[in-house]
């Protein structure tokens, strides 16, 4: 710097800054001058402190909205992931079987019950079945099968049958909650059937269960019952219902058409058990399907009966 800028720097800072007006001393001037620059240096570090804590604040700021989008998208995320969670299913057998009136002493009922075991069946509808009455006491296949199944039973009484008490039955390894027998129509002179109808706890949920043995000589007489089958299930809308047992045709029959109205028929799953009377009905729901369906047969008797795996959703 020339001496005379140095000069012109040296009277503009004595007339316009306290430090430098002391007077024309170099070393005073020094001083001034280093006070200054001080002072200077001083004003940028609080400006710089200002903005490193304005700076601060901002991220601080920046981070929270940050975190919190974070968190709003994990909830998302979590909310989407439980839309997606698969409905809880439960899945259980049931066995349809006529016992066609043979069950006659204890040695048959063990027989039985040792077969059933093997099925796998968790509930069990059977048809033409005897218990024991006051005329003819002793002997009761209902009892001794329930005790020997270790399940628990219901009896539908159809008619006398030799003496003893004969019709449906439905055996449980769930609890049964409610037990209906509704008589069925039939024409005068002909053979009394019934619908032994139970309401079974199956842990997912309650389902009805009904047993039935129609006639097997008469379409209009089937009809007819099949009618009253429907109307009974209808009445008992709060419990998905399967009906199974004798339907006296194959599963192209006019009484069957009728059921698949309202129900699907186990039947025409499988080409093995199309042409049995044996038949199962399951409700046409979204809560409620068929996995599998096949024919069993027990040695001691002449009819075939079906063995069903169900779904249930909840």
């Amino acid at each position: 710097m020339s001496i005379s800028k140095l000069g012109l720097l040296k009277n503009y800072l004595r007339s316009h800054c306290e430090e430098f007006a002391a007077g024309e001393d170099e070393a005073i001037f020094e001083i001034g001058l280093k006070t200054r620059l001080h002072r200077q240096k001083t004003a940028r570090n609080d400006n710089n402190f200002r903005y490193n804590k304005n700076f601060v604040l901002y991220l601080a700021i920046l981070c929270a909205l940050l975190f919190a989008s974070c968190a709003s998208t994990k909830e998302t995320t979590n909310i989407e992931k439980l839309k997606e969670v698969k409905p809880i299913t439960s899945t259980f057998k049931l066995l349809s079987i006529n016992t066609m009136h043979q069950l006659q002493d204890l040695t048959d009922v063990k027989k039985f019950a040792s077969w059933i075991q093997t099925t796998g069946a968790e509930v069990v509808a059977v048809q033409q079945i005897e218990r024991a009455t006051e005329s003819k006491p002793g002997f009761d296949a209902v009892t001794e099968l329930a005790k020997r199944l270790d399940m628990r039973s219901f009896f539908g009484k159809s008619r006398y049958y030799q003496g003893w008490d004969s019709g449906n039955a439905l055996f449980s390894l769930y609890p049964i909650q409610q037990t209906f027998v509704y008589n069925l129509p039939v024409g005068k002179g002909k053979v009394r059937r019934s619908l032994a109808y139970g309401v079974v706890d199956t842990g997912l949920r309650s389902v009805g269960f009904g047993s039935t043995d129609l006639d097997d000589e008469v379409l209009t007489e089937r009809i007819k019952q099949v009618y009253e089958i429907i109307s009974v299930t209808e009445s008992m809308k709060e419990y998905p219902t399967v009906v199974a047992g004798i339907f006296g045709e194959p599963a192209n029959g006019k009484s069957a058409d009728k059921m698949k109205e309202k129900f699907s028929i186990v039947n025409e799953l499988n080409d093995e058990i199309k042409n049995l009377e044996q038949h199962a009905y399951v409700p046409t729901s979204s809560k409620m399907s068929i996995v599998s369906a096949e024919k069993v047969k027990y040695g001691g008797f002449t009819s075939a009966g079906v063995l069903v795996t169900i779904e249930m959703r909840q």
